[in-house]
């Protein structure tokens, strides 16, 4: 008889232990495909909300990470518009990239003076209309949708602000804004007749030196020290304020057109900038890009290099890293509720069936038929309960992810869709099945060596 069809009769013939360790192996399958479908999602979205902030590549001065913030002059690409129009002519990247533009980091103190308050601020320039096309690339499809921005290339001296900065600045009025807190101002202070000389000197240099007009409710002086130490001063209308994720950068965010941040940092008609930013159409051309891309920066005058949002961003690799190491664990736990599941329901068959293993070796079975049998039955018994967990998860990920669940993931101020994606991951699903069917496999190897090893005389003593 074959080997095949004895171990399906004898998966059948014990029905009720069989359709146990099915569940235990269709339990396992489904959770480790549903958190395996959750991760994979999850990584996409974080790569969508990295590559949407910082690009997946950028062209910097050589050095610039590691120190140009405290010289933004010396760490500056000097003729950008040259090397982007490089690239976006260059025939080998011009088909991969998307977009390729300007920015600008910028940091001082940013002053109210009307409030009498001032804080630090940490900002960028960029192009509006770039910024926004930036932040709508979803090269996965996966919907989410991008951050608001107010920033608008008809008004070239108006920016916005964080949420928590304008509540450090006494803007929530200003930009009526539910959820801000007021402070109370000192009495001496809210009742000064004059603006302190500090403040007024500040408001003063952001008029170019003329006496300071009076302020538009919803504005600020935004002040920077110059590549030569001295300090620049402009004056920003805030267009609106909006909520970062991070408390930390809430409070100290702001967002500006290029050319005012390049009036802030370099003073009228400069042209430089901190990076070019450069967006692919998929991240899969990661690779070819940058290698591209260095190969054009390397042409010019200046020593610049390329990098990529893993450096740019190091805590994205620290994610991922994170949700392998818990996903390895889980899937560790159901590899052990598979090989025991399987084990006890071979090893019992085995002590039931001693006398039919007796009489078949009786009749000429060979030892190695009667191992054969038992660890078919290990397979069968795997691979069903993986194929239904399999289907299981598809059905199940479909409910979840019409169910309208959501949640604010770290970085975020708002709430995203909860999506399990499984079948984008044509590899995690056939991992699973082959990975659980081959452990219990491997988990009937012992229960079968006992059964093929018994004597013939042992095992019909068993009768």
């Amino acid at each position: 008889m074959n080997t095949l069809v004895l171990a399906w009769r004898n998966v059948r013939r014990n029905g009720r232990r069989s359709l146990l360790t099915l569940i235990a192996l269709l339990a396992g399958s489904l959770g480790v495909l549903l958190f395996g479908g959750y991760v994979n999602d999850t990584i996409h979205g974080l790569q969508t909300s990295t590559v949407r902030t910082h690009g997946h590549l950028q062209v910097v001065a050589r050095g610039y990470l590691e120190f140009g913030r405290g010289n933004p002059g010396r760490y500056s690409i000097r003729d950008p518009q040259a090397l982007i129009e490089r690239i976006r002519g260059d025939a080998v990247l011009a088909p991969m990239v998307r977009l390729a533009t300007p920015v600008l980091d910028v940091e001082g103190v940013a002053g109210h003076y009307a409030a009498h308050a001032s804080a630090n601020f940490v900002g960028q320039g960029v192009v509006p209309a770039e910024r926004r096309e930036q932040l709508a690339w979803d090269g996965f499809g996966i919907g989410i949708p991008p951050s608001p921005t107010a920033l608008s290339d008809h008004e070239p001296a108006a920016g916005t602000i964080g949420v928590g900065l304008a509540q450090l600045l006494s803007l929530c009025d200003a930009l009526a804004l539910r959820d801000c807190r007021r402070q109370a101002l000192p009495v001496t202070l809210a009742s000064a007749e004059r603006v302190p000389d500090d403040v007024a000197s500040l408001a003063e240099l952001a008029a170019g030196g003329a006496p300071a007009a009076p302020a538009e409710a919803a504005a600020v002086e935004l002040l920077a020290a110059s590549p030569a130490g001295l300090p620049n001063v402009v004056r920003m209308k805030v267009l609106q304020a909006e909520r970062q994720g991070i408390r930390q950068v809430d409070s100290m965010y702001v967002a500006m057109p290029l050319e005012l941040s390049q009036r802030l940092v370099f003073g009228p008609g400069a042209k430089a900038v901190s990076a070019i930013v450069v967006q692919l159409q998929h991240t899969d051309q990661l690779d070819a890009a940058r290698e591209r891309l260095r190969q054009l920066a390397g042409t010019g005058a200046q020593a610049l290099e390329v990098l990529d949002f893993h450096e740019l961003s190091p805590v994205y690799d620290q994610i991922i890293a994170n949700y392998a190491t818990i996903f390895q664990f889980i899937a560790m736990l159901m590899a052990v509720v598979t090989l025991a599941a399987v084990a006890g329901a071979v090893n019992m068959a085995v002590s039931e069936r001693t006398a039919e293993i007796g009489t078949l070796r009786s009749l000429g079975f060979q030892r190695g038929t009667i191992r054969q049998v038992f660890l078919l039955e290990g397979t069968l018994l795997g691979l069903g309960g993986t194929l239904a967990g399999t289907l299981l998860a598809f059905a199940a990920s479909v409910a979840i992810n019409v169910s309208g669940l959501s949640w604010t993931p770290p970085g975020r101020s708002e709430p995203i869709p909860i999506f399990v994606d499984i079948a984008s991951a044509p590899l995690l699903v056939l991992a699973t099945v082959l990975g659980l069917t081959l452990i219990a496999a491997l988990s009937a190897w012992r229960p079968a060596q006992r059964a093929a090893r018994m004597e013939v005389a042992e095992a019909l003593r068993h009768a």
